[in-house]
């Protein structure tokens, strides 16, 4: 073969067989996620109904889909970004990658309860990880809208967002905020209200929680601002704090508030602590309430004030400024969706088949936990994104090669090779967790 160059002449093309990635970070999580037994509790979750010879082995599809996600993929066309790679193929464990046609029908093939045993067995797992370290934690409750292009079952048009009857899903989430573990997601018609299955939601979030696990508080958006809701976390002693809609009753209640009881929350608000009785509620709820002044523009006779009101229903103890303080650290949980949403593609993998979509879109909360997981026992540090580990810490050069009859990993690691092997060492020491005994959700 005649050879090549580029740049004049000054630099001389080759070629090689040898295999070559740009992921080779990743065998530190895929390698994690061995130490802790995911790949064992995979290949007893997913059921194997193919007889080919030449199948790809249905565990070895979810591992694919996981690896897809984790080097940024949000549709099932960028499997191909992992297909033939070697170094992603072999430091996964799998033992063949399938293609994007084989993780597009793996999904399509799953009736209802075998997508509900699969998450149902993964959840289990991610919640023994979140038990050894935590106990307690507050639940963050929110809904999002996933945008649907094309003929997908139950994307219809919504009118949550700002793109007004927008075809989408609607999506209801229940976030640990300490742990960062979502507890629970429900995938949804877009033109579902916030309070659909709003009892069945949290009994079955409930239900799937670990025995000696305990939720210290639940917070939640306006949307869940509905006596069902607040009856239903009173019958279950769960305290809360949810912000009240500012309906016509409620705003002249607020507006009434005696002078006297309004105390300065920081330069522009005032903040007030009192007890209000809704219409068809049996007994009055404590609310805390804010005001923020206007400035009225023009020229006026008489300034009279005028203000913007919020209020919260709650059931907590505490100081009505400790409780808008606790409120305001609901914003973490934004941030949850977010990450969720955009650097784990789950706003994406969108198929024509609800069952289908669903099942990928919990996959990816199960990944979003396992990553969580692996940010604190491997990164010992939480407030990582997936982002920023992908560029940072995955996007390594990597070749597979031979030594002494052995396979070699070889990265590309000159300049942080410390660091990166002390991460290797903790990640390869993980432990196994046993297995604490769950609460019934029969």
């Amino acid at each position: 073969m005649q050879r090549q160059s580029i740049r004049n002449g000054a630099i001389e093309v080759e070629y090689t067989s040898k295999a070559l990635s740009g992921w080779g970070g990743l065998s530190l999580i895929f390698e994690y996620l061995e130490r802790i037994g995911f790949s064992e509790r995979l290949r007893g979750a997913v059921r194997e109904m193919k007889r080919s010879n030449n199948r790809v082995e249905n565990c070895d599809v979810v591992l694919t889909f996981l690896a897809t996600v984790l080097v940024g993929g949000n549709r099932f066309a960028h499997v191909q970004r992992v297909l033939h790679d070697e170094v992603v193929h072999r430091t996964s464990g799998a033992r063949r990658l399938g293609s994007e046609d084989t993780v597009r029908r793996f999904f399509l093939s799953l009736r209802q309860s075998e997508a509900e045993d699969l998450y149902t067995s993964l959840h289990r797992f991610t919640s023994e990880l979140m038990l050894r370290h935590t106990s307690e934690d507050v639940l963050d409750l929110d809904s999002t809208i996933l945008e649907r292009y094309g003929h997908q079952q139950g994307a219809s048009k919504s009118y949550h967002g700002g793109r007004s009857a927008q075809q989408s899903h609607h999506p209801l989430l229940g976030m640990f905020s300490r742990s960062r573990h979502i507890a629970l997601v429900w995938l949804r018609a877009g033109g579902a209200q916030t309070l659909r299955g709003a009892d069945a939601f949290v009994e079955e979030l409930l239900g799937r929680l670990p025995v000696g696990f305990r939720i210290t508080a639940i917070r939640a958006d306006s949307g869940f601002f509905n006596q069902e809701y607040l009856r239903l976390f009173e019958e279950k002693n769960l305290p809360y704090i949810i912000p009240m809609r500012m309906h016509p009753p409620i705003k002249r209640f607020i507006a009434s508030i005696p002078a006297d009881q309004w105390e300065p929350l920081d330069e522009q608000q005032d903040i007030a602590d009192v007890r209000y009785t809704a219409h068809g509620w049996k007994a009055g709820r404590r609310v805390v309430a804010f005001r923020k002044k206007i400035k009225a523009d023009g020229n006026v006779l008489f300034e009279v004030p005028a203000y913007e009101y919020g209020a919260l229903v709650t059931s907590l103890g505490g100081t009505a400024r400790e409780c808008s303080d606790f409120y305001d650290q609901r914003g973490r949980c934004e941030n949850t969706i977010k990450e969720f949403k955009n650097d784990f593609g789950a706003r994406g993998f969108s198929l024509a088949r609800f069952t289908a979509t669903e099942a990928a879109f919990r996959l990816i909360s199960i990944l979003f936990n396992l990553v969580s997981e692996f940010k604190r026992e491997v990164l010992h540090d939480t407030s990582l994104t997936l982002g920023t580990i992908r560029t940072t810490l995955f996007v390594i050069g990597a070749a597979m090669g031979r030594a002494a009859r052995r396979t070699v990993l070889r990265l590309a690691v000159r300049h942080r090779r410390g660091w990166f092997s002390e991460l290797l060492e903790r990640a390869s020491s993980v432990a196994y967790p046993s297995a604490p005994q769950f609460v019934p959700t029969g």
